[in-house]
């Protein structure tokens, strides 16, 4: 039984409705240890015929049979394999990978080798075998004619294929090179299956032990010149895959087995194939991770943008969220004397309690240097807390800079990371700053006479989008809400709305820091924990007081619902609307990069590399290249935390929506890689090779 056998090959070619047969009636067989010269002049039909061999083209009529297995059944995948197992090939045009070393060249078809060491060390050994040892490091595009052909049957070699296929080997090649290189050819081929398509006969008659003339599509003669001893081929038998062949023997491998042997081989050859791919052509290696860092940028710019809108959809709180804080008042309008808050605290333990809590509501409007700071944490959400509540230690936690304040003129600062630079020069404390006023939700009071405190102590914070506060001394606190009550001169309408003013009788406002007896019936008790004031709230509950904890919610009118609807509707829209620009980005620029490795993809094909491994390869390639997107992005983003100048630009993203960004520009890669590897691939084998062309 013959190693190879055609029988009755035929194959049609059908393009804009014509049909033109490419070869026909082909009944040929090879075995290994033969050289077979096949001839004929051009579109004769030679380079077809080559075609149907390798595997890189179909055929219409009759079978081919390899060592008695039919083929006429088989799909992509068993083509894949068949090539990678059978074939190799090597091109009148090379098909080197030119951004490839000659040793990685070499390196590609012997991917089978695990270890890298091992596959390095044979590499070298068949680059010496051609000649080619002092090359090594040399890129494809700067070798000569001839050396990118010693390094393609070095290439062939490597796989230790048992057929090797030659079409117009020495087409490009000087007369002394095309000598050397058939020479090459015979020497490196003599227990294989050598097959050599060329249109200059004499080149290999010294050589060749079979000679094959094809005419019209059709074998016009098969002559033997030598005769030749039959060689046991090197390859294994070739089994195709169980979806396309019912009778497949079985193995003795359990199928879950074999399945995840084959794709972990499938991964370590991607991994590798998809590194050194990153690594070969560095310009474009560039564009890529400079077209995906735009795109993360543009992704976490936008998110930070509208993030403000997008906050506006969170819960309405009725007090400011103090940790352990208990709002209570009487069912009837009376207010709490010191001597019946001091009774509750002990009764429903109780750290602390305040009387007039009104006040724990509002927010300090502060100037630092004598300049007023237009900074959403120090102009609009500076909060206070005094030295009384014994909570705030717990709450706000040990001064990481100075300590807690003891004066009335002294004050500590609970405040963003991002404002470390400001406040700290050579590790100690270089700001003080006045009180202009306080924000008493919904007014802001100006005082025309401020009062400056002395920062004694610092503690920082990560979370930006919390309100950064102002720890006072009791006595420290009564200075700055007597200035105010006396020295106010503009009292304005807060929610950042500044269609026209809004002005308060004085003693309204007075009554507000400082409420004369059944005036204000509302008190507040400070429990060490959360979970405490939930328990004193169902007890306060029970012996008939109004209790709730700060973090009582309540819905805002229809109208602030709807303004918020729509602002944070549009905004949607618009980070939807700039996230799909972005992904038709980086899609456009990746098609067009992309473009510039088409033919490395089908030089792979060519070689038996098979579409999976090629895939995860072109993923592996486009996830390392968004990586220093990602590393930039946070270097970035880590720079402008710390800036207070910056920080506002993304002071509304947190951990979880950078991992949300990193998940979608991971999700817009996969789907732009997997768009483009279905373009890529819609086309065969022999129609994207170069040097493929028909003859």
């Amino acid at each position: 039984m013959a190693f190879m056998q055609l029988k009755n090959i035929g194959k049609i070619y059908v393009s804009d409705g014509a049909v033109a047969v490419g070869i026909r009636n082909v009944n040929l067989s090879f075995d290994p240890g033969e050289f077979v010269a096949i001839t004929g002049a051009s579109g004769s039909g030679k380079s077809t015929l080559l075609n149907v061999i390798s595997g890189m083209d179909t055929y219409e009529e009759g079978e081919l049979l390899i060592e008695g297995n039919p083929t006429s059944h088989y799909v992509q995948s068993d083509w894949e394999e068949y090539r990678e197992k059978y074939i190799s090939f090597i091109f009148q045009d090379y098909n080197i990978i030119d951004s490839f070393t000659v040793l990685q060249n070499v390196e590609l078809s012997l991917m089978s080798i695990r270890s890298p060491l091992e596959r390095r060390r044979r590499a070298m050994e068949l680059l010496k075998r051609v000649g080619l040892e002092k090359h090594l490091r040399q890129k494809g595009s700067r070798l000569s004619g001839g050396q990118k052909q010693r390094c393609v049957i070095a290439r062939a070699l490597a796989k230790d294929s048992p057929i090797i296929l030659a079409d117009e080997p020495t087409g490009n090649l000087d007369a002394q090179s095309s000598k050397e290189i058939i020479e090459l050819l015979r020497e490196v081929s003599k227990d294989k299956l050598l097959i050599v398509v060329t249109h200059n006969f004499e080149e290999v008659e010294n050589y060749a032990t079979r000679h094959v003339r094809v005419f019209d599509g059709a074998i016009e003669s098969d002559r033997k010149l030598v005769e030749t001893v039959p060689v046991s081929a090197n390859a294994t038998p070739f089994e195709v895959s169980a979806e396309t062949s019912a009778a497949a023997p079985a193995e003795a491998e359990k199928p879950v087995e074999k399945a995840a042997r084959e794709l972990s081989r499938d991964v370590r050859n991607g991994l590798h194939l998809g590194w050194a791919s990153f690594l070969a052509r560095p310009k474009l290696t560039a564009f890529l991770c400079l077209i995906l860092l735009i795109g993360t940028l543009g992704a976490v710019l936008i998110s930070g943008f509208i993030g403000d809108a997008f906050a506006m959809f969170g819960k309405f709180y009725m007090f400011k969220q103090q940790k352990g804080r208990v709002i209570l008042s009487n069912r009837i309008a009376r207010d709490f004397t010191e001597a019946e808050l001091e009774e509750l605290s002990k009764k429903y333990g109780a750290s602390t309690y305040y009387r007039y809590d009104a006040i724990l509501d509002a927010d300090v409007v502060t100037e630092h240097d004598f300049q007023i700071t237009y900074d959403r944490f120090f102009m609009e959400s500076f909060d206070w807390v005094t030295v009384k509540i014994g909570a705030t230690k717990e709450a706000v936690g040990p001064a990481q800079y100075g300590r807690y304040p003891e004066a009335e003129d002294e004050a500590l600062l609970y405040v963003p990371l991002c404002y470390k630079n400001y406040y700290i020069q050579d590790g100690q404390i270089n700001r003080q700053l006045n009180s202009v006023g306080m924000d008493m939700n919904p007014i802001r009071v100006f005082s025309s006479e401020n009062y400056r405190y002395e920062i004694v102590g610092i503690r920082f914070f990560l979370d930006n989008t919390k309100p950064a506060k102002l720890v006072l001394t009791e006595k420290g606190y009564d200075r700055l809400a007597e200035a105010v009550s006396k020295h106010w001169n503009e009292v304005r309408s807060l929610q950042n709305n500044d269609i026209g003013s809004f002005f308060m009788v004085l003693d309204s406002f007075n009554n507000l820091l400082h409420p004369d007896d059944g005036v204000y019936n509302q008190a507040s008790l400070i429990f060490k924990s959360e979970s405490d004031a939930r328990k004193a709230v169902e007890k306060l509950t029970k012996d008939g007081y109004l209790a709730c904890t700060s973090k009582e919610t309540y819905h805002p009118d229809l109208l602030d619902i709807a303004i918020r609807i729509f602002v944070g509707g549009f905004s949607f829209l618009m980070w939807v609307g700039s996230i799909i620009f972005l992904t038709f980005f980086v899609n456009l620029c990746t098609h067009r990069s992309l473009d510039v490795v088409k033919g490395d993809l089908t030089i792979f094909r060519s070689m038996g590399i098979s579409v999976k491994v090629i895939k995860i390869s072109m993923f592996i390639r486009m996830y390392i290249s968004v990586i220093p997107a990602f590393l930039i992005t946070l270097v970035l983003g880590l720079l402008v935390y710390h800036s207070p100048n910056y920080n506002n630009f993304v002071r509304y993203l947190h951990f979880r929506d950078y991992a949300i960004v990193v998940i979608g520009i991971l999700l817009i890669t996969t789907l732009v890689t997997r768009k483009q590897i279905k373009r890529l691939f819609n086309e065969s084998v022999k129609k994207t090779l170069r040097g493929g062309a028909e003859a």
